[in-house]
């Protein structure tokens, strides 16, 4: 039984390995569409919050869920395509540069690129939402603290910015006047 013969391969980098053409392009494209998918779903979650549309909100929740895992899938398929295409290396986007020396196609160069790109569109996005969300948090507790008379929250660890309030303010922040009277 003989072996099947080498295939020229056209990429610049699936010629260091044995991978075949297209692998290193797809690779990138598809964790790319991944990522464009969580910015979009990020951006579906902040709108919700500014309807207060609880249901989008959780909706959003879940589908960024579900799609975290398929970035991990993504990545790892990507991280293999890497360390194949240059021959060993951690996977990272960075090796496929120093990859034998030889310069990536076009096509691979604008998908690392856009790959990239979308990368930094997210974590602006992860940061907005994490913003928004605290700020909705602490918003809707501040209302509820208002409309059922609680005093202030307690922080149960200090932070930089602040330290865990003592006793006695803990005690007279309980007994501060209340909004409604329920007694009767």
């Amino acid at each position: 039984m003989s072996t099947p013969a080498a295939v020229p391969m056209s990429s610049s980098a699936a010629r260091a390995g044995t991978l075949a053409p297209g692998h290193l392009v797809r690779a990138l494209r598809d964790e790319h569409a991944v990522l464009e998918d969580l910015v979009l779903t990020l951006e579906r979650q902040r709108s919700a919050v500014a309807r207060d549309d609880i249901d989008a909100v959780n909706d959003s929740v879940f589908a960024a869920h579900r799609l975290l895992g398929a970035y991990r899938e993504a990545r790892t398929r990507r991280r293999s395509v890497v360390i194949v295409a240059c021959g060993g290396g951690e996977g990272s986007i960075e090796d496929l540069g120093q990859a034998i020396g030889t310069p990536l196609s076009d096509a691979e160069r604008l998908a690392s690129d856009d790959l990239r790109s979308a990368a930094r569109r997210l974590v602006r996005a992860v940061d907005q939402n994490r913003k928004l969300l605290q700020a909705a948090m602490s918003s809707g507790d501040a209302f509820f603290r208002l409309l059922t008379g609680a005093g202030a929250a307690t922080q149960a660890y200090p932070t930089a910015n602040r330290t865990a309030p003592n006793a006695a303010a803990v005690a007279a922040s309980a007994v501060g006047p209340r909004l409604m009277d329920l007694r009767g």
